[in-house]
């Protein structure tokens, strides 16, 4: 079974990278990064994008890593389209990075995220960066 990450295109990821690379080599399982894309229909645009987002990720892993990225077509729902995605890989556990928020915050931001972790069937590691 492999291991998933979603990749959020925010700073909380990568420490989340950082500890789906370790989980990925202790386990001796395959790493998946996935994103939503932005479902943009201008001419090369998925192309691009997915290109950015391979640079990003190459960034934080190394080459000892058995890892592929996906980034998933977000439909009318990118978060629903991600949780659909993760349950037809069936991984292993899936890693999301996230940051410390005040109360407030978590009531404005924490939406996305909060679905994510009610929605998906398969353990999660929850990575917090360290404060600073």
């Amino acid at each position: 079974m492999p291991i998933v990450m979603i990749h959020r295109s925010s700073r909380d990821d990568a420490p989340a990278l950082t500890a789906a690379q370790e989980l990925s080599r202790e386990r001796g399982e395959d790493l998946i990064v996935m994103a939503a894309g932005s479902g943009s229909r201008a001419d090369g645009a998925a192309e691009l994008e997915y290109q950015a987002f391979l640079d990003q990720v190459r960034h934080h892993l190394d080459s000892q890593t058995q890892w592929r990225a996906e980034l998933i077509a977000p439909g009318d729902d990118p978060t629903e389209a991600l949780v659909e995605h993760v349950e037809t890989i069936r991984p292993s556990v899936v890693v999301i990075g996230t940051h410390h928020r005040s109360a407030v915050g978590k009531l404005i931001f924490g939406h996305d995220l909060q679905r994510l972790l009610m929605d998906i069937e398969v353990p999660i590691l929850l990575i917090k960066p360290p404060r600073k």
